[in-house]
């Protein structure tokens, strides 16, 4: 008697456990490429300022006296990590436009990937600094988290509407053909 083991990959078991909404639209109004393209875009713009500000705020703390170099050194580790965290993203933004732009589904898959990895890896990073944060920064946090998660979802509807279709296409309200 034999007998036959069914292996089942861990793909396949979230696949059949976990059901994820295919969404067509950014926000309930916008067409789903036109709002991930928006979404890119602010993502693009807010990090450049988010940097910017982080940047020269190392170089307040590089050039403060001695003392307040002693009192600001704590944070020194935290806000270079921070920057380098940003300037990959940056990198993955401005890759994610391009995707959007040619409609380029390996390059929206790798972005998917990496938003899903950022995303894991910036709230391990968030709980492992809570002590040190406020309530408000807290809520930021988790607010950001659900943002990404949407986006996720977003994202990864293009996706799926692009291998389907074989492109993304506008549709109107008042087409039901």
């Amino acid at each position: 008697m034999t007998t036959s083991i069914d292996t089942v990959s861990l793909k396949n078991k979230l696949k059949d456990a976990v059901e994820i909404p295919l969404l067509t639209r950014c926000c309930f109004c916008f067409p789903l490429r036109k709002g991930l393209i928006a979404f890119a875009y602010i993502n693009l713009t807010l990090t450049v300022i988010v940097t910017c500000f982080l940047s020269l705020y190392i170089s307040y703390i590089r050039n403060a006296t001695e003392v307040e170099q002693m009192s600001l050194a704590s944070e020194y580790a935290r806000l270079i990590t921070d920057v380098v965290a940003l300037l990959i993203e940056l990198i993955m933004a401005v890759t994610f436009i391009i995707a959007l732009h040619r409609k380029h589904v390996l390059l929206m898959k790798v972005y998917l990937y990496f938003e899903i990895v950022y995303s894991i890896f910036g709230f391990v990073y968030s709980i492992a600094f809570l002590t040190k944060e406020t309530a408000s920064e807290l809520f930021l946090e988790l607010f950001q988290l659900m943002l990404q998660v949407y986006l996720v979802i977003l994202i990864r509807s293009s996706i799926v509407k692009m291998e389907r279709d074989g492109s993304v296409k506008y549709s109107r309200e008042g087409d039901h053909a």
